[in-house]
């Protein structure tokens, strides 16, 4: 298999494509409602860990001003190009763009209501290390009684995919001749994957690594940083999990007394 860049030049690989492979309208006035439950009203101060092309952000914001809110909403992501597709979509500038790498970043001291992490973003950074300091920093910066929402990977769902350590799919897209194709490769909890988008005749090529993070690890990481788990959902519709769910969602809350 590709040897794989690691996730600090993943937008420099997908970035042009992100939003043909994920597209915008995936997400869903269910799904955006239903992040919005964990923000409180007004002026809420939201953040979100490596925000991308503002996939959710730009949905969610919508979501609620139309509630009759105020958010001041951040955006941090390692990628250049990543946060330059976000400025095209958000020519006002609602999500504050700032670039940084969410496993080392200061992220301050009980300035948000609500901090996400989605997209299998945690899922990224492949030490474990890195994901347990996210999550502490990530809880020093809400503030008490905020929420953290981790969407990542359904590990059973990877491991189905890969029965003998490895897999081949491929996946249409509406649109034309449209198609991903990837060819995947487990180890351990070290999941590899090279993509082959194809678009019209025009073939894109990309690869990545990632770890396959269970929910009780999410688990760990926040308990160990002061944070209550609240509940396990499949991805962003606040329903109950399905062993067919492509991605699972686990969220906490930090103390009032912390």
């Amino acid at each position: 298999m590709t040897h794989t860049t690691p996730y600090t030049d993943y937008g420099t690989q997908f970035a042009e494509i992100y939003d043909d492979l994920f597209p915008r309208e995936h997400i869903t006035d269910a799904d955006t409602s239903w992040l919005a439950e964990h923000i409180p009203p007004g002026s809420p101060h939201i953040l979100e860990l490596g925000v991308g092309t503002g996939r959710v952000a730009l949905p969610l914001w919508e979501t609620l001003t139309r509630r009759g809110d105020t958010p001041m909403f951040v955006g941090i992501d390692i990628s250049r190009e990543m946060l330059n597709q976000l400025a095209t979509k958000d020519p006002h500038a609602h999500i504050d763009r700032r670039q940084g790498d969410i496993a080392h970043e200061d992220l301050g001291s009980n300035g948000y209501d609500t901090i996400l992490c989605l997209c299998a973003t945690i899922s990224m950074l492949t030490d474990h290390t890195a994901q347990q300091d996210t999550f502490r920093a990530a809880a020093k910066a809400l503030k008490p009684g905020g929420h953290l929402i981790v969407e990542t990977h359904n590990s059973a769902l990877i491991q189905a995919l890969n029965p003998s350590g490895a897999g081949a799919y491929a996946v249409p897209y509406p649109g034309g001749q449209r198609m991903l194709v990837t060819f995947s490769e487990l180890n351990g909890n070290q999941w590899t994957v090279n993509h082959c988008w194809i678009n019209n005749g025009v073939a894109t090529f990309g690869n990545e690594s990632s770890s396959v993070t269970t929910l009780a690890e999410l688990d760990t990481y926040a308990t160990e940083a002061g944070l209550t788990p609240v509940t396990h959902t499949s991805g962003l519709s606040g329903n109950p999990l399905q062993d067919h769910d492509a991605t699972v969602c686990a969220t906490y809350i930090k103390p009032h007394n912390s």
